[in-house]
């Protein structure tokens, strides 16, 4: 207990430290995101092996690095939303596609590989099975992660979104701390809550410890939380004038807040649903006393989408 809590408190000093730099540069922030988009990356593609997802370990690591390339290259030349978008999915599609050319190029490499796991199937078999398995470990986390380079550097989107304009970077730290903050309402209160008053499980083969009434106070206190921020930040003045620009009001951001709540819970089942297939207790040992990295950030991994989306809304 007392490492999970001292280890709780470098996390909470470390993000207030991150957000510090961010209002400085926004690469150290980039940088953080590449990190976790790798080690949460390293996480699932051993969790799928455990459970025969066989997939190709350096594609899901080099995929952040290049993610990241190409959003900046696709910044600098100045090209609509809609191609930055379809060249970061076209991204992971090339990738999968290079690894099964790479099994079957590698023939003798893959029919070792299928003898030592005692798979029963082709060559070319094995190279689609392991492209599409690949293609699944990028997407969850890595891709949903480095959504946040969208996010991070919305100011150097402002040729996009006209209607924010040099008002971009003050609002990203809304979008920031909201992806952030919500997450950890969702699951502190869910756990409180369930804690507190127990009652019939939410999901017994997938999360034994998860409730109901869990399940429920985390969505009240994460709408709360999604909520608070909104009249917090409308209480600044540069935040209020950004806000009537943009037509953003609390009732919208009530909305953001329930699917957060909602898929905040859901990512976490999800992970819970990973890690029962791979039988373990934790996606890693990354964080002394609280596991793996994925075991922290699965609820912010689909929070992450929300905010992505949400953005897309309100700034199109």
């Amino acid at each position: 207990m007392k490492q999970r809590v001292l280890t709780g408190i470098a996390l909470f000093a470390f993000m207030i430290l991150l957000f510090f730099t961010r209002t400085l540069t926004p690469y150290i922030f980039d940088v953080f995101v590449v990190y976790i988009a790798v080690v949460g990356g390293l996480e699932i593609s051993d969790l799928f092996a455990k459970f025969n997802f066989y997939n190709s370990k350096i594609a899901v690591i080099i995929y952040p690095f290049l993610s990241y390339t190409l959003f900046k290259l696709s910044v600098y030349f100045q090209l609509e939303l809609y191609l930055l978008i379809v060249f970061q999915v076209l991204l992971v599609i090339l990738i999968s596609l290079f690894v099964a050319i790479l099994s079957l190029l590698t023939k003798k490499r893959s029919d070792n590989e299928i003898k030592t796991r005692k798979i029963n199937c082709t060559v070319k078999q094995f190279a689609l099975f392991k492209s599409v398995q690949t293609m699944l470990a990028i997407f969850y986390p890595a891709f949903l992660i480095c959504l946040l380079f969208f996010i991070n550097n919305l100011d150097s989107l402002n040729y996009i979104f006209t209607n924010v304009g040099s008002d971009a970077k003050t609002l990203l730290m809304f979008l920031l701390i909201y992806t952030f903050i919500v997450p950890v309402f969702v699951d502190t209160f869910a756990m409180l809550t369930g804690s507190l008053f127990k009652g019939k499980k939410l999901c017994v083969k997938l999360s034994p410890n998860k409730t109901i009434s869990g399940a429920i106070g985390g969505l009240v206190w994460g709408i709360i939380s999604a909520i608070a921020l909104f009249f917090i930040f409308n209480s600044i003045e540069s935040y209020r004038l950004i806000f009537v620009t943009i037509n953003l009001t609390w009732w919208k951001v009530l909305i953001a807040g329930i699917l957060s709540s909602v898929l905040c819970q859901i990512g976490d089942l999800f992970e819970s649903f990973i890690k029962r297939k791979a039988q373990v207790k934790d996606s890693g040992d990354f964080l002394p006393g609280h596991g793996g990295l994925l075991d922290r950030i699965d609820s912010h991994i689909a929070n992450i989408l929300v905010t992505f989306v949400f953005m897309l809304i309100i700034l199109i």
